[in-house]
């Protein structure tokens, strides 16, 4: 687990749900320190304390982490490649790896998603 995506994405999510420090820490029955030192990653999170956390920002595991990864495959990607043309080319391609792996019904709820944002 990458304990500097983890501690980012829960100051983020923290924020975005507008608590404070210790209001949060307070929420998920750990101390002020400890939340600032997982959020700053000088302290990784416990499965415990991760599972309240989630729990109060309502996901679930599998939706945190899946969130830390999809962080990190765009910033390993915007790391490599220097230009926009080719940071778009790299995630056509990641993209259309994802796509390819999916089931027909994935597909079809991806579709519905995205229909909307199509341009014409």
């Amino acid at each position: 687990m990458n304990s500097l995506q983890v501690g980012r994405l829960i100051r983020t999510l923290r924020k975005d749900h507008n608590y404070t420090m210790v209001d949060f820490a307070k929420k998920v029955h750990i101390s002020q320190p400890s939340l600032s030192r997982i959020e700053s990653c000088s302290q990784e999170v416990t499965f415990t304390q991760l599972d309240r956390i989630c729990k109060e920002f309502g996901l679930s595991m599998s939706e945190f982490f899946q969130r830390v990864e999809g962080k990190n495959a765009l910033l390993a990607i915007e790391e490599d490649v220097e230009s926009e043309f080719d940071i778009e080319q790299e995630l056509d391609e990641e993209l259309n790896k994802i796509i390819a792996n999916l089931s027909i019904e994935q597909k079809k709820g991806l579709y519905t998603l995205l229909l909307p944002y199509m341009k014409e």
